[in-house]
């Protein structure tokens, strides 16, 4: 393409260095002298096409390409040192072999610290770890590594994975090289049923981009293999409902880390009452809904987003065994109608035509999608379009409580 040279000043001052055209088409990776990395990028005629490169000392900077926009978004701040990134680590798995960052290279990671003598958080965050692993796309990793490598040798892991169902990696190593390993995330060794029950996301440029901490909502969603293994505390623990997060937060934001653009809020509190009117006629109120379990989704018929989930709500919720809610913000019956209608969707729909219930619920950008306990109090708010993966993890906790 070209050669650039020349000075150029400290951020955030800048100045062009080359100007060119590139051929339409599509491209897979950046060539910077004899480097050569991945990166995936469409270039559109007469749209700027974005690209960000790390170099360093005229080398480019190992997984510092990002291509398009949000990519070049989250290079901004993973260069500008906003995260912090996991160091290099020296670990074998179940099977005795090496676990090192070549092992997981180009993949985002969730990481649980554990270790196989616990018997109270430890096993809920393999029950989390059973949920996610029907999940997650096929560029996500699993690791749990173990906080007591004194015991948790290759072979007691590998039964550990056999008893419990784990399809995923273990990993352990000497004491030193673990202990190495957990000090990035502030995790100290532990033995027996004392440990630091931690859960972290590291992301395919290897840097740590999420920990979450104490206990994971689980839900009934627990084999029986993992549930016998719970002490009275650990039991305790699993009915508590954990510290507000679990499998749907995982999976959210994993798919924040490769989408940016969505958000997740906690829960908690009862859901607002309500009395609309719906496209069918009818005067619909919440408590028609009692005892039930709902997932009721905020929309707009100018919502690209609302269009592109609503098909998979209407065919993922109601075999669930929860009920849909369809909400439209400000407009009227003929127009949601004519909306449900081309997309062939047989849910009537609530009219909010004064925006109250919306703002009620906490609303402030569309789609918004409030899942609601039987109980009738608010188990997760979710902004932006839905995910497969996170909704259907989602509705398993919800309709399992």
């Amino acid at each position: 393409m070209g050669t650039v040279s020349g000075d150029v000043p400290a951020a955030p001052a800048e100045r062009q260095l080359l100007a060119l055209e590139v051929p339409v088409g599509s491209y897979d990776g950046v060539q910077l002298a004899s480097d050569i990395q991945p990166a995936s990028l469409t270039v559109v005629a007469g749209q700027v096409s974005p690209l960000l490169l790390g170099i360093d000392s005229g080398r480019l900077v190992p997984g510092a390409v990002y291509a398009g926009n949000d990519e070049v978004n989250l290079g901004l701040g993973e260069l500008a040192g906003k995260f912090v990134p996991e160091p290099a680590f020296d670990l074998v798995d179940q099977g005795g072999h090496p676990f090192n960052l070549g092992s997981v290279a180009g993949r985002d990671v969730v990481i649980a610290a554990f270790h196989t003598t616990c018997h109270e958080t430890c096993p809920l965050y393999t029950a989390l770890f059973l949920q996610l692993a029907k999940q997650i796309p096929a560029s996500v990793t699993l690791v749990e590594v173990t906080t007591d490598p004194a015991v948790d040798t290759p072979t007691v892991l590998t039964d550990y994975a056999k008893q419990t169902g784990a399809s995923w990696t273990f990993a352990t190593g000497s004491s030193e090289k673990v202990a190495n390993f957990w000090k990035a995330f502030g995790v100290e060794l532990a033995s027996g049923d004392s440990h630091t029950s931690t859960l972290a996301l590291v992301d395919r440029h290897r840097y740590i981009r999420l920990v979450y901490r104490g206990v994971p909502k689980i839900g009934n969603a627990i084999p029986p293999s993992v549930m016998t293994s719970l002490s009275a505390q650990g039991l305790a623990e699993l009915a508590s409902g954990g510290d507000g997060w679990g499998a749907p937060d995982v999976l959210q934001a994993l798919a924040t880390i490769a989408r940016p653009g969505q958000s997740a809020q906690a829960g908690g509190g009862t859901a607002p009452g309500f009395t609309l009117p719906s496209t069918d006629g009818r005067q619909v109120s919440l408590a028609d809904f009692a005892g039930k379990p709902l997932v009721i989704n905020f929309w707009a018929t100018y919502c690209p987003p609302c269009k592109a989930e609503m098909p998979l709500l209407e065919r993922s919720v109601g075999p669930s065994g929860a009920r849909l809610v369809l909400i439209d913000e400000g407009e009227g019956r003929d127009a949601a109608r004519s909306f449900l209608t081309g997309l062939g969707i047989q849910e009537p729909a609530l009219l909010d035509m004064d925006l109250k219930v919306g703002r009620a619920y906490g609303m402030s950008a569309l789609p918004m999608t409030v899942f609601v306990r039987a109980n009738g109090t608010i188990d997760r708010r979710q902004i932006g379009q839905l995910d497969e993966r996170v909704l259907a993890s989602e509705l398993s906790v919800l309709t399992s409580q």
